[in-house]
């Protein structure tokens, strides 16, 4: 199963294929290589970076996907492969669903994500409320969130952002929050399009121009475990700047492992595959009935 995150950092890298390697090539000479069935994603942080025509034909054949950053590390681009099987079962279920559905569905999305901001919190020793806005029938997302990061945020010290950016961030925490935002979406859409769902159609966001409402939709729950990961490495690295959590972060992620059941335990990323799955199914049958969504506190 796929599961390595290429990060490509130095500019005027080469990528290449040889003998069923994905093979990065610096300007100083160091070549790198891992099998191209072992690649889940490639993300491209630095500029100047040239694919050969099979490289890209070959990350995209065996399912992976590729993110383009600009200089400041901020997500542009996605390339994608089409659809290599149509589900129109699935595709007409999207469009058919209920207002009640999406509703229902979305309220279960939502509820994770605001269990694992829970346990972030209750990590770092802070008074909060999330746990009365979990007892809620239908918690304010504004609310929620302009408490949630009072707190996070505090554990940054006098280099604490002020607020949370998300377009367009300056602020080196918001511009790292970001950047694992992006890795964990690549990895939403890139399970997303293998199980036959169609990522402009969304649950919760609306469309826009050029919007996959869809994968926001699905990325929401876990965005607290990129919260966690940049946290874990402010706590563990006091004295890097944070811009260095760029060569962390898709070890981090990756390395994390979820409990499936009560003798089973996924990695993260391959979580993330069920996770999808389980989605597809609430849209195949049309039931919400609990889809497994993966928590911190179910990290073993």
């Amino acid at each position: 199963m796929s599961y390595h995150l290429i990060h490509i950092l130095q500019h005027q890298s080469r990528l290449h294929i040889d003998r069923g390697c994905l093979v990065l090539k610096t300007p100083d000479g160091i070549e790198r290589r891992a099998p191209i069935s072992d690649i889940l994603a490639v993300i491209v942080a630095a500029q100047g970076v040239q694919f050969s025509g099979e490289s890209l034909s070959a990350i995209i054949s065996n399912g992976g996907v590729i993110l383009h950053c600009d200089h400041n590390y901020r997500p542009i681009g996605k390339t994608v492969g089409l659809h290599r099987v149509v589900h129109s079962e699935i595709f007409e279920r999207q469009i058919g669903k209920s207002l009640t559905f999406s509703e229902k569905l979305w309220l279960q999305l939502f509820k994770t994500k605001l269990e694992n901001q829970c346990v972030i919190l209750d990590s770092i020793k802070v008074t909060h409320k999330l746990h009365k806005y979990l007892t809620e029938e239908n918690p304010d997302e504004g609310n929620v969130a302009r408490h949630y990061w009072k707190f996070y945020f505090s554990k940054f010290g006098r280099k604490a952002p002020h607020i949370r950016e998300h377009k367009d961030a300056e602020h080196p925490v918001n511009q790292m929050l970001n950047y694992a935002y992006a890795v964990m979406g690549a990895l939403v859409h890139r399970s997303a399009i293998a199980h036959g769902l169609n990522t402009t159609l969304g649950i919760h966001h609306k469309y826009r121009f050029r919007s996959e409402p869809l994968v926001y939709d699905l990325l929401e729950p876990l965005r607290p475990f990129c919260d966690l990961s940049l946290l874990r490495f402010k706590t563990e690295n006091p004295r890097k700047p944070i811009e260095e959590y760029i060569k962390f972060v898709a070890s981090d992620l990756i390395n994390l492992r979820i409990k499936y059941d009560a003798t089973k335990t996924l990695k993260l990323v391959n979580s993330i595959d069920r996770y999808v799955s389980s989605i597809t199914d609430c849209f195949y049958t049309g039931v919400v009935n609990k889809p497994f969504i993966p928590r911190i506190a179910d990290i073993s």
